[in-house]
């Protein structure tokens, strides 16, 4: 049987709430409200927004959507929706539950929060690759990617032997058909010559004890083009 999740609504312009959940699980979205709004005045309505949409999802008790249901009691201070069968591609986004007076613009009740259908990121890719041939005292960029993730992934750099993270440039991908990408600038010193630079992705999809790595190993070049650890073994 597919689980379900609940968030309670309460309250008028509540900060934006962030839920988790599943392809495939059906989640019940409980708006609730301490006045009593007969339908007779008021016009009640569930609208969700994505990037490239924004549409109403019910109107009072109707739903556009056979996959969306809505628990309709505005007496009872109740105006939920339920929907089965979650999926990324229609359900991914913001989600608003609104009061309106029949014949005003304005909201007398609103709330909104974001349902994140949790999809695990692909491993990570670094760019050179996995070794990167650069120049003492000049400037090296390494980067990092990883698509597929919702929501957007952490990407982190480390180099061995150090637990603390790099300073780097994230950029994210802004849906799981993108790729996030990690910047990491460097100017590599005659000592870097070998070092390994680990990237680390991850996202709430994932366990918290599990990551995606790769690893890239630095060799470092003086000014008229040998490497260092060639010179040394010469």
């Amino acid at each position: 049987m597919a689980s379900k999740k609940v968030l309670l609504l309460l309250g008028l312009a509540m900060a934006n709430k962030t839920m988790d959940t599943r392809e495939g699980e059906d989640v019940i979205l409980k708006c609730r409200f301490n006045e009593h709004y007969s339908d007779r005045e008021y016009s009640y309505y569930w609208a969700q927004q994505s990037p490239n949409k924004y549409d109403n999802v019910a109107i009072k008790g109707d739903t556009f959507n056979p996959n969306y249901k809505i628990d309709y009691r505005p007496n009872q201070g109740i105006y939920d929706l339920q929907i089965f069968n979650v999926s990324y591609a229609r359900d991914n986004g913001r989600f608003e539950c609104r009061i309106k007076q029949i014949g005003s613009d304005n909201a007398i009740y609103e709330d909104y929060y974001n349902l994140t259908v949790l999809t695990p990121p692909q491993p990570p890719l670094i760019f050179p690759g996995s070794e990167t041939t650069a120049t003492e005292d000049k400037k090296q960029e390494l980067t990092c990617s990883s698509v597929g993730g919702s929501p957007d992934p952490t990407i982190s750099w480390y180099r061995e032997g150090s637990t603390t993270p790099l300073a780097a440039n994230l950029i994210y991908g802004g849906s799981r058909d993108m790729q996030t990408t990690s910047t990491l600038t460097i100017i590599p010193r005659r000592e870097d010559d070998g070092a390994k630079f680990t990237c680390v992705v991850w996202n709430r999809a994932m366990p918290e004890s599990q990551r995606l790595e790769t690893v890239t190993t630095l060799s470092v070049r003086c000014g008229h083009g040998s490497s260092l650890l060639q010179q040394r073994l010469n």
